[in-house]
Parts: structure tokens; C-alpha cells; sequence
């Protein structure tokens, strides 16, 4: 009962969250949101879905609108290169969009990004249930995993906008969820495949990254079918699990890929050649190196990639204190080690985990694993560094941060984690005295943290690392705050 109490609190603190951005962060100030916003307008107004043209990009006019915080005098009306998108999203938005026909621009937009917010709320949910059915006897790793994302902070105001990320999010995660159990030792029915199927194809009906669903769910099916043969019980019911999981999936995604072939051409299934050839002055990965160098676009990959997965607001150039990034810094630094500690455990065979939460752990890394192949893939092209395109995979991320969490905090683990502070605040020292500058934040903030987990894994040893992994998700949820009223609104209010 309390670890429910405890969910609903972190489900209530979310929301409080993100209504807040979703209310008072400016209109269009989240990456993408007008070209989002005009797919909708074209649906409520046509009743036709969007085409992606020659023209619907203007990189000159796009940075002029960013530059002058879209002044209600400059029309949004020409941003539309999100019109390749699936129509899932924008079908299911264009009805809300129709009862505030009579409502301003402002609370349409409002009225939207709620909308979405509530969408995050189930992806919350969904990341809670699979956490759970991994770990049903360990609890508070769900409700830890779910606070993960629900406190992070670049993901409430990605909830808190329009797009179609956060209900690609939901399918993905209501699909792992359903994987998760199919990997248990019980063989899976045809109905059961048949509704993950179904979740799979309006997934793909939301966004191209729900893709990954289908490599994923396939090897857990050629999992049981393997299953079946080497217990010699390969009959024609399994099989027909295959049938029952592919059919729906391809119903629903097939009139969307032959609508693609006849509008853009017969080799442009999901319309990402046409989207290539408008997008005409977006920075290209070649480009970029052949004029910066290696050096710097490593450099850039590396730091905008990790900034931007907890906290780049508005369209990627509204960054918080650079002592903001120090904390995550080291509380990434701590879930590295963590993580460790919890291999190294498992290699000694001190995780007594059982077959079923191996095979899920598999499965998350393989769910990782992909979304960083496609990230790395993308930016073979375009120059993307931004870390919400790892959000994908939120489910394997919040598990594995939480597991290094809670490794790192164990009295053992919180030796290993305070000798990585100090070796870390040594590397900042040395660095400091070889440049002549000090980094006093960086020195002081790093001996505080050594300092907690030295104090951690020798006199209060007694204490939970539940709680303590729990506080460090409430710092989460302040610096959550903080980005809203001290970064967002005083440079783009």
C-alpha cells in the first residue's frame, strides 16, 4: 500500500510539473512545436493529411522566428517540415483542436501541451509495470525507475509541448511491457501477441523511432519459438503466435506505407528521402566537420549529447547554471560506478536473479543498444545532438540508472563511488593547477559528494539506499523547478 501512495505522489508531483511548463513556458518554445502544431491545424481545417513540400523549410525564416521569440506578427503558418510524420498523433490532437475553435491561439496550444502531459503520466505508468514485472519482488525499484523519468527535466517539458514523442513513448513502453512478460516461463497465447501487434502498429503510426519494436518483439517470438523446439513442442498454435503478433501490425501500418509510396515515390516507404531534400540548410554532419574539425564536433557530440539529455530548453539554447550540469555530472558519474558494483555482483553470483529478469535484463540492452545505433546513425547525416532522442528507450534507461543507483549505495558500493569522487575531484585539481583557474565549484561539490558516500558506507550504514536514491530523484524534481523559473522564463519570458 505504500509503495502505491508512493507512485501516486511521484504521478501527482509530475503533473504539478508539467502543467506548470506546459502553461508557462511561451508558445513555440520547444523544438519543433509550430511545424507539430500546423500537421493538426491542416487535418482540423483539410480534413486531409499534410504533404511534405519543396518550401516547407525555411532555415533563414525559422531562425529569424527563434531569434525575435516568435512575435505573434511573424505567422508560423510556413513551418511545416513535420509533414512526414505518421498521422496517429495529429488525428488523435485534431478533435480538441475542433472544440476550441472559439479559443485563442494561446489556449488551443495550452490545451494541447495538457493533453500531452497527461499522455506522460501513462508513460510513467507503463515504465512502472514493466519495472515491476522485471523486479515483482523488489518494488521500490518501479517506483524508483518510474521517478527517474518522472523527475527529468528535459522530459517534463518535452511531455509539456506538441509533439508526437511522448505518445511514441507510450506504445514502446506498453509494448516492452508486454515483451517483458512474454519472457516469462509460461508459453505466450495468440491473443496475447495479437494485442502487442496491435500496440505495435500505432506505434508505428506515431513516429519512425517506434521502428525499434519490431527487431525487439521479433526476437522475443524467435525466443519462445526456440523455446518450443528444443522442448519438441514446436506446434502449429506457436506458430500461429507469429501470425497473431505480424498481422495486426501490418494492417494498420500498411495504408500509411502505400500512401507514402504514391505520394513520394515508390521507394520512399516512410517518407524520410523527401524530408532530407526540404530541409535544405539544416547543418550536415560532413559539413560541419569538414569546417570545424573532428576535434570540435567530438567535442560537441560528447557535452551537448550529455547536456541536453537532462536539460537544453527551448529550441536547444536555453542551458541552466553550469553548476547544474556539474550535479548531473556526478550523479551520472556515481550511476556508472553503480552499475559496476551491480556487475561485478552479478558476476560473483551475489544478484541471485532468476531466469526470467536475466532474459528481461537482455532484452533492455538490446532495446539500449538499438536506440543508441539509430542515434549514432542519424548523426551520420545531421548534426543531432540531442539527448531526447534517447528517450525511446526510457524504460532501459530508468532501469539501469536506478540499478546503478541503488549499487552505489549500498555501504559497499559507496566506498567504490567515494573513491570516483575523489579520483574525480583530483582530476579536477590537477587540471585546475596545470590551467592556473580553479574550478572551486567543481572541487567543493565533488568533496561534498565523497564526503555523503564515505559517511554513507561507514556510519550510516543502517540506513536505506531506497531512501537515498529517492532523495537524489527530489533534487531531480527541484533543478525540474529551478530550469523552469530560473532558465526558461527569464530568457524567453
Amino acid at each position: 500500500m505504500q509503495n502505491r501512495r508512493l507512485f501516486l505522489l511521484i504521478l501527482l508531483f509530475y503533473l504539478a510539473l508539467g502543467a506548470g511548463y506546459a502553461l508557462l513556458t511561451p508558445v513555440w518554445q520547444a523544438p519543433d512545436e509550430p511545424a507539430h502544431f500546423n500537421n493538426i491545424v491542416h487535418i482540423a481545417q483539410t480534413g486531409r493529411l499534410p504533404v511534405l513540400q519543396p518550401g516547407d523549410y525555411d532555415q533563414a525564416y525559422l531562425e529569424k522566428l527563434k531569434a525575435e521569440r516568435f512575435p505573434p506578427e511573424l505567422s508560423i503558418a510556413p513551418v511545416r517540415y513535420e509533414g512526414h510524420q505518421p498521422p496517429l498523433y495529429y488525428l488523435l490532437m485534431t478533435p480538441l483542436l475542433w472544440l476550441l475553435q472559439g479559443a485563442g491561439l494561446t489556449a488551443q496550444v495550452w490545451a494541447l501541451r495538457l493533453l500531452n502531459v497527461g499522455i506522460g503520466a501513462l508513460v510513467i505508468f507503463f515504465i512502472w509495470l514493466g519495472a515491476r514485472r522485471l523486479f515483482p519482488k523488489r518494488p521500490r525499484v518501479a517506483l524508483l525507475a518510474a521517478g527517474f523519468t518522472a523527475f527529468l527535466p528535459i522530459h517534463i517539458a518535452m511531455s509539456a509541448a506538441i509533439n508526437n514523442d511522448t505518445l511514441a513513448e507510450l506504445f514502446i513502453v506498453a509494448v516492452m511491457f508486454r515483451l517483458l512478460d512474454a519472457l516469462q516461463e509460461e508459453t505466450t497465447s495468440p491473443a496475447h501477441w495479437a494485442v502487442t501487434g496491435l500496440l505495435i502498429g500505432l506505434g508505428l503510426l506515431t513516429k519512425f523511432q517506434a521502428y525499434i519494436l519490431i527487431p525487439l518483439a521479433g526476437a522475443v517470438w524467435l525466443w519462445q519459438i526456440g523455446r518450443g523446439w528444443r522442448a519438441h513442442e514446436l506446434t502449429a498454435r506457436r506458430w500461429l503466435t507469429g501470425v497473431a503478433l505480424a498481422l495486426p501490425a501490418l494492417l494498420l501500418a500498411l495504408p500509411w506505407w502505400l500512401r507514402n509510396m504514391a505520394v513520394y515515390g515508390p521507394l520512399d516507404l516512410f517518407g524520410l528521402d523527401r524530408h532530407a531534400a526540404v530541409v535544405v540548410g539544416q547543418p550536415r554532419t560532413a559539413e560541419w566537420i569538414a569546417s570545424q574539425g573532428w576535434s570540435a564536433y567530438l567535442d560537441r557530440f560528447v557535452t551537448f549529447t550529455f547536456r541536453s539529455f537532462w536539460g537544453v530548453f527551448g529550441w536547444m539554447g536555453v542551458f541552466m547554471d553550469a553548476r547544474v550540469y556539474l550535479l548531473f555530472t556526478l550523479l551520472t558519474l556515481l550511476i556508472l560506478t553503480g552499475q559496476i558494483w551491480q556487475l561485478r555482483r552479478w558476476l560473483r553470483g551475489d544478484l541471485h536473479l532468476a531466469g526470467c529478469q536475466k532474459r528481461g535484463l537482455g532484452l533492455l540492452a538490446l532495446h539500449l543498444g538499438l536506440v543508441a545505433a539509430a542515434y549514432l546513425w542519424y548523426n551520420l547525416d545531421f548534426v543531432q545532438h540531442q539527448g531526447r532522442y534517447f528517450f525511446p528507450a526510457l524504460l532501459p534507461i530508468s532501469v539501469f540508472a536506478v540499478a546503478g543507483l541503488l549499487g552505489v549505495l549500498t555501504p559497499a558500493g559507496s566506498r567504490w563511488g567515494g573513491v570516483a569522487a575523489l579520483a574525480l575531484w583530483g582530476y579536477w585539481l590537477g587540471l585546475g593547477l596545470a590551467a592556473g583557474d580553479l574550478d572551486k565549484w567543481a572541487l567543493l561539490l565533488t568533496a561534498g559528494v565523497a564526503a555523503l558516500l564515505f559517511a554513507r558506507a561507514f556510519w550510516l550504514r543502517r540506513s536505506d539506499a531506497f531512501w537515498w536514491a529517492l532523495a537524489a530523484e527530489g533534487l531531480m524534481a527541484l533543478i525540474a523547478l529551478y530550469a523552469l523559473f530560473g532558465a526558461i522564463l527569464p530568457q524567453l519570458g
